[in-house]
């Protein structure tokens, strides 16, 4: 008799549906929209370490991820990264290409989840605070193995306001801790001070919290392989197991799907 169990795995069509894509000039929370005063990230590196304190090399490619106003993404371009800027939305994406200088590698208009989409393209995927991180932040952080080096997240300590971290203290970690756990990649997870501003214009110390996940060749061939099953997955409510690396793969999705929200999972009835 045919055996069936059902797998919960990330739901790829949910999580490629945004819930908002940032507007130029306002940024949004639980309450709404809000007119912004000054276009810029929550802090603005003016660092001249930068890319010693990141461990980023001078020319080594970097994929700026949900890039919003590429202050970040800016500063790693100017101290010598070879950096392209992404983002979801096409009015920032627009924005960014006639305002800020200098110009970036290329300019990228995407889902975050859905690049890179070649092994080795990058060295490194950065971001800054993209999101909170329940919904298709692992799957990006998933597909930052398939780099050379692996992924970087940065998030603005804030202890003057802790509530504007809002889940992301708990996620972050979450995220690379099981990624490397998973994919048997490394991570570490550093204090980090940045001299930036933030609102006004005086350049200060501010600490932040930077999440690494380094990959390996081992951790980017398996990456490769669930991110093109994931994608065969999208539609299929069911799933025939004949061999062991789709056993294997299902497994390590598994894990990626239990730190995602449950709305953005489903579940695959497996066939014996």
């Amino acid at each position: 008799m045919e055996q069936k169990k059902n797998v919960k795995i990330p739901d790829l069509n949910k999580i490629l549906k945004p819930i908002w894509s940032h507007k130029v000039g306002y940024k949004v929370n639980a309450s709404g929209w809000h007119k912004m005063k000054v276009f810029k990230q929550a802090t603005n590196p003016i660092d001249s370490k930068i890319l010693i304190k990141l461990g980023i090399k001078k020319k080594e490619k970097v994929l700026a991820i949900a890039g919003y106003y590429g202050n970040w993404a800016s500063e790693l371009n100017k101290r010598g990264a070879k950096v392209t800027y992404s983002d979801i939305s096409k009015p920032m994406v627009d924005y960014v290409r006639k305002k800020v200088k200098p110009k970036f590698e290329e300019y990228i208009c995407s889902n975050y989840e859905l690049i890179p989409k070649k092994p080795k393209e990058y060295d490194w995927t950065f971001t800054f605070e993209s999101c909170g991180g329940a919904q298709g932040l692992p799957i990006a952080y998933l597909r930052s193995l398939i780099n050379d080096k692996g992924g970087i997240l940065v998030l603005y300590w804030n202890t003057k306001n802790r509530k504007a971290m809002g889940g992301k203290p708990k996620r972050y970690p979450l995220i690379v801790k099981t990624l490397a756990k998973t994919y048997g990649a490394t991570y570490k997870i550093k204090d980090i001070n940045f001299r930036a501003y933030s609102g006004g214009t005086k350049i200060t110390t501010f600490l932040h919290k930077v999440y690494f996940l380094k990959t390996n060749s081992s951790a980017g061939r398996k990456a490769q392989f669930d991110l093109q099953f994931l994608d065969e997955l999208k539609n299929k409510r069911k799933i025939k197991l004949d061999n062991k690396e789709i056993k294997d793969s299902l497994r390590r999705l598994n894990s990626v799907a239990n730190i995602i929200d449950e709305k953005f999972t489903k579940q695959i009835l497996i066939l014996n």
